[in-house]
């Protein structure tokens, strides 16, 4: 008799599951948890459509379907990113929160440019630039690695770009200079306009950019010249 009261009550816990399973599955697939919205947090080099075609799941897709741990790797296989949070907000949005390496120079390459951040990490190549950031001449290496930092026959000349990449943007100059020449790190030249800046070494490079800052208030790129940074105070010549 026991056996028989047992075997009801395990028959009955088992509807009871079942249909608490199927009850569960019908809300699970009611269309309110289709995704209506994807808010894209933190774009700088990526555009939301390249970002929305990586995850697993879109727009009218089943929120709870969307595999977040997939989704993150393809975001990660970005060299751009370095690193993204997937968050669902119920019932039907999904927010992708994305840290982006900031892109601060191109570095030319057999025709094309590499894209570096401000630690010379290699973001990306293309056959062209497509911001007004520095380009960086000077640099001696055979091969690199897109998504490691470029390595170099002249680190100190690297080290000099990575420095000028943290400054420029300090001073607010990485859209005014065109080229940085670092060949020869106690003869570095920069380029703007028609300008050419007469940088010297890297020492005392904080007082020689602000002065540099000072002299474009007054000074028009547009017409060649050569200016002098490497005194107490800076000197222009105009080319003839």
């Amino acid at each position: 008799m026991e056996n028989k009261n047992g075997n009801i009550k395990l028959k009955i816990a088992a509807f009871v599951f079942l249909v608490g399973l199927a009850v569960f599955i019908t809300l699970f697939m009611l269309p309110v948890f289709d995704i209506k919205d994807i808010q894209i947090n933190g774009l700088d080099n990526l555009t939301a459509e390249q970002v929305e075609g990586m995850l697993t799941s879109q727009r009218g897709d089943n929120i709870f379907l969307m595999n977040k741990s997939k989704s993150i790797d393809n975001i990660m296989a970005s060299h751009y990113v370095e690193s993204v949070k997937i968050n669902r907000i119920f019932p039907s949005t999904v927010a992708v929160d994305l840290k982006e390496y900031k892109l601060r120079g191109y570095v030319p390459y057999m025709g094309s440019y590499l894209y570096i951040n401000e630690n010379g990490l290699i973001l990306d190549i293309q056959k062209k630039t497509t911001r007004q950031l520095p380009v960086v001449e000077g640099l001696k290496f055979n091969d690199f690695t897109i998504g490691e930092t470029l390595k170099v026959d002249n680190p100190s000349a690297f080290d000099t770009m990575v420095e000028f990449a943290k400054l420029f943007e300090k001073h607010e100059l990485l859209a005014d200079v065109i080229r940085v020449d670092v060949s020869d790190v106690n003869d570095i030249h920069l380029y703007m306009g028609k300008i050419d800046v007469e940088f010297g070494s890297f020492d005392n490079a904080n007082r020689k950019l602000s002065m540099l800052n000072e002299v474009l208030k007054h000074l028009d790129t547009n017409y060649a010249g050569v200016l002098n940074l490497t005194g107490a105070n800076p000197t222009f010549r105009y080319m003839t």
